[in-house]
């Protein structure tokens, strides 16, 4: 009886018709007809050509940054600037620009880096062995690194985005962010990881913090440091603002055509009086708690005017504001009205429960002694926040023994004062005093977009700062440089968007993109010829292979 065989040959598998038949009195399979590769014999089977997909890969999305790498011509940058080392045939500048498209992608250690790279047609792209590329890669090409080239890479960037015409720099949003890390208390290398206010309620770790100054069109990184944990926001604006100054000056631009926009964080007399000096325009925003005559002035006399089409309600004044005559302009803001609102129910909400706690705990019948002060301490640490300690009134009724009771009321005075007055209200400064009230607004909004970049940053799915997992300052700030290059080719990739009429998220952008895969195809046109290998794009969404097409143009 006849049976089908596999025989393998090299790295070849054929399949054979064979029968058992006797040999000189002994048992041999007996080859009946040779059928070929498993392709073949479909051939055979299906009387004509087959396709068979071997394999698929995300190819959207790092294609797409591969392009604007390739558009801004940051691999001759990179390698021009970076050391010219190769480790595993990839230069220093090559291994970097590999490691930002992966933060930006998809955010992972450097030892996923390679599994990551698989799944994707990078290799192809950018022309590297993935199954060469380690943690241990990365960490001595990032050794090479000095503080000096990345000044210089920065620089060549922003010349090269000028030339492109990729952003104007007339509006200039500055802010301030952290990052914690996991570095121990006793690591005495990184002088950058201090302990601070850290933004995202990680007090108890170390961090390093960020200043960035970008773009009002579509937040492109100008100018970026990194600096000690430990360091207030409002000692840093000076030294960033003359840095940005020399930098701006070394690319030959105006800097009286450039405004400034900051938020209260960096006030303070000696930020102004630089920026007076300096003569470089601002829009700022000030702190309504230190100008409560500004927030009396009734909504009567505001005046509505139109921004971004959108109907505002302003009053525009003069008054001297650290040591100078300047322009105010108070806006109201639903929008602000209803998170301050949202906010303080919250707060309140909260603030009265530990209270009751508090009030449970000294009436039990084995309540501890304790002493007023202590307890004053404590009810103040409970309604600190949110404006709490202005609208809650608590008094303590002293009983014997060392024991102690709590009352508490909302103060409606306060209450009524807040809402209607304080919550709500913007108060911007500036000394572009030529400009109309609606054009100082618009220039303010777009403060709370750079804060969208750090939130990007922050982001654990695209563009992250985390997981990093680095124990001295200088490959903190590589690592950093990374993911900023990470998030810059991310901006432009979203500035094609928006400007070709997609107005969906930077990350729902790269996650769509994603999905656009490149497939594989073997096809068997005869039983004589060698298989054909076909590289093509699987089918898609139509709306999907139209936003790709768009941007691949």
């Amino acid at each position: 009886m006849a049976t089908i065989r596999k025989q393998k040959v090299k790295k070849y598998t054929y399949w054979q018709i064979v029968e058992s038949k006797r040999v000189n009195g002994k048992p041999r399979p007996v080859v009946l007809m040779h059928l070929g590769t498993a392709e073949q014999l479909m051939y055979r089977l299906k009387e004509g050509p087959l396709k068979k997909t071997v394999s698929s890969r995300s190819h959207g999305a790092v294609f797409l940054f591969w392009q604007i790498i390739q558009e801004l011509d940051l691999v001759n940058i990179f390698n021009s600037h970076f050391s010219p080392q190769v480790r595993d045939d990839l230069t220093v500048g090559d291994s970097l620009l590999l490691a930002a498209i992966h933060r930006a992608i998809h955010p992972g250690s450097k030892r996923t880096f390679a599994s990551w790279a698989r799944s994707t047609t990078l290799p192809e792209l950018a022309g590297f062995d993935a199954d060469k590329i380690d943690s241990q890669h990365f960490w001595d090409q990032m050794d090479t690194v000095t503080d000096a080239q990345l000044e210089n890479v920065e620089t060549a960037i922003t010349e090269k985005m000028i030339e492109k015409s990729l952003f104007s720099t007339k509006l200039l949003f500055y802010d301030l962010t952290n990052f914690f890390t996991c570095i121990d208390t006793a690591n005495s290398r990184a002088k950058l990881a201090q302990r601070g206010r850290n933004k995202q309620k990680r007090n108890d770790l170390r961090q390093f913090g960020l200043t960035q100054v970008v773009t009002k069109e579509f937040l492109i990184p100008v100018f970026s440091e990194i600096y000690e944990g430990n360091r207030a926001d409002r000692e840093l604006f000076v030294p960033t603002l003359t840095k940005l100054r020399t930098k701006l000056s070394e690319l030959h631009l105006d800097v009286e055509e450039i405004t400034v926009v900051f938020d209260k964080g960096s006030n303070a007399k000696d930020n102004f009086a630089e920026l007076d000096d300096s003569e470089i325009p601002y829009v700022a925003s000030l702190t309504p708690s230190y100008h409560e005559d500004l927030l009396e002035i009734p909504r009567s006399e505001y005046r509505m005017v139109d921004v971004n089409r959108q109907g505002i309600l302003c009053y525009r004044t003069h008054k001297a504001v650290w040591g100078k005559e300047r322009t105010i302009v108070i806006y109201l803001s639903d929008k602000l009205r209803e998170g301050q609102l949202r906010g303080l129910k919250q707060a309140l909400t909260k603030k009265l429960e530990q209270l009751k706690e508090l009030k449970t705990k000294l009436n039990a019948p084995k309540a501890r002694k304790r002493s007023k002060e202590n307890l004053e301490q404590q009810i103040k640490s409970i309604i600190q926040g949110e404006k709490c300690q202005l609208l809650i009134k608590v008094s303590i009724e002293e009983k014997e023994d060392g024991h102690f009771d709590i009352e508490w009321e909302i103060d409606s005075g306060v209450y009524e004062w807040l809402t209607e007055n304080y919550y709500g209200k913007r108060l911007l400064v500036t000394c572009r005093d030529e400009w109309p009230e609606e054009e100082i607004i618009a220039a303010y909004y777009g403060q709370n977009n750079v804060e969208r970049t750090f939130k990007h940053m922050k982001n654990p799915y695209h563009n992250a700062v985390h997981p990093q997992y680095y124990w001295t300052d200088h490959k903190i700030k590589v690592h950093t440089f990374i993911c900023l290059i990470g998030l810059l080719l991310s901006q432009i990739l979203w500035k094609k968007a928006r400007e070709a009429g997609y107005s969906m998220s930077l990350e729902n952008l790269i996650d769509k993109l994603e999905e656009v895969r490149q497939a594989e195809i073997i096809t068997v046109n005869s039983l004589k010829s060698k298989p054909v290998r076909e590289i093509q794009l699987e089918e898609m969404d139509p709306k999907l292979q139209e936003l790709y097409n768009v941007l691949v143009k």
